[in-house]
């Protein structure tokens, strides 16, 4: 029974395969709210608003159109910097959104053997990114067009964070890692270049205006629960994300091959056989 006890804990071990770092925001040239972690730019004009809260930390930006004509978002001249690598907002992917259905029947033939017909049918619909995004006068919208997904927490030393315990949602305690930054020392800073245009309703002249707003990353914590169960990260806060690492995919065939011997072990000790033996 021991030995079934040895392959059970091998079992959670090779199981508990992902590491999570989660990361916090800040901005040198923003407003942030301290209750939703949400950052703001905003004038006579217009308001612009950032949330990255989830995984990969998908851009989500918010504008709200203050005066009293059009406003429109052009995404092609848009785009989230990282060090000076720019990924137009935009995109160039076409997403395609459906279901597909497929009926298969089986007869017998003279000679007794089996033949097969199938067919089947695909519906859905095509997203295509749009280059302009229409804000009419006090009205707001809410795009998400991008992820971070940038891979800076590798290059950060394991002996460079602090441990510290933290709170979970089913009042355990759980012993993290943390690791806090400033702006000059920071793994990660990245700009949004937003581009907008105001369309003269009586000459049809564009007049373009640029906004800028810079982040950088000044906390990391690494886990291995997921951050989900952190009481910290119960509100969704617009300032935090996380990265999830997961081993490669050996550590998974090996947890199978272990279950299935501890399974075999259990079969084999109600038929009453030996299954191991010493050489």
């Amino acid at each position: 029974m021991n030995k079934l006890l040895l392959f059970l804990a091998l079992c959670i071990i090779f199981s508990s395969c992902s590491t999570y770092y989660v990361s916090k925001l800040n901005s040198p040239d923003l407003s942030k709210d301290e209750e939703t972690g949400t950052f703001t730019f905003e004038n006579d004009s217009i308001q612009i608003s950032y949330n990255f809260f989830g995984e990969n930390a998908p851009i989500t930006i918010n504008v709200f159109n203050k005066l009293n004509e059009p406003l429109y978002i052009d995404w092609q001249r848009s785009a989230l910097i990282v060090g000076d690598q720019a990924t137009s907002y935009l995109g160039d992917n076409l997403e395609i959104n459906g279901k597909s259905a497929s009926l298969g029947t089986s007869y017998p033939t003279f000679y007794d053997w089996r033949g097969s017909t199938s067919s089947g049918s695909f519906s859905g619909t095509a997203k295509i990114p749009r280059e302009l995004t229409f804000i009419p006068p006090k009205a707001k919208v809410t795009k998400t067009q991008l992820k971070l997904a940038n891979l800076f927490y590798e290059n950060i030393a394991d002996s460079s964070y602090q441990a510290v315990e933290l709170a979970t949602f089913d009042g355990s305690i759980q012993k993290i890692k943390i690791r806090n930054y400033t702006a000059n020392n920071t793994p990660l800073s990245f700009r949004s270049y937003l581009t907008f245009y105001l369309l003269n309703q009586n000459t049809q002249e564009a007049k373009d205006v640029v906004f800028e707003q810079h982040f950088y990353v000044n906390q990391v914590s690494k886990l291995s629960i997921d951050p989900s169960n952190m009481l910290v990260y119960k509100n969704k806060r617009g300032d935090v994300f996380f990265n999830k690492k997961t081993k490669g995919k050996n550590a998974a065939i090996i947890a199978a091959v272990v279950a299935v011997g501890a399974a075999a072990y259990v079969a084999d000790e109600k038929s009453g056989r030996k299954t191991f033996s010493r050489d």
